[in-house]
């Protein structure tokens, strides 16, 4: 009888002892997945980071183009009225005299 209890004893002992290896692997497995996870989760956020950082580039150099058009736009404009504008100021500048010396002949 005391056989067989030491028998159930070794048998519970070492069932006891392969659920704590079991346990344990299971745990380093799981860190390892845990890990894995965590490092695809940076490798992606740092690639969506740099996918970002590009477009807001891109889009900072396509609006910098933008706005240099429209300056070279606006300036051609000003050039344009400051021309009209001085034209037209000689040209009245011209009536003008050309009136004053009609009227002192």
């Amino acid at each position: 009888m005391k056989d067989v209890i030491n028998q159930i004893i070794q048998i519970d002992k070492h069932a006891f002892e392969s659920q704590e290896n079991n346990e344990n692997e299971l745990l380093k497995v799981r860190k390892t997945y845990e890990e894995t996870i965590n490092i695809y989760k940076k490798e992606k956020l740092n690639n969506a980071k740099q996918n970002a950082e590009s477009i807001a580039e891109k889009m900072d150099s396509i609006l910098k183009n933008k706005e240099e058009k429209q300056k070279n736009a606006i300036s051609k404009i000003s050039d344009e009225i400051d021309k009209q504008y001085k034209d037209a100021e000689k040209m009245l500048m011209e009536k003008l005299f050309s009136k004053l010396f009609a009227l002192e002949e």
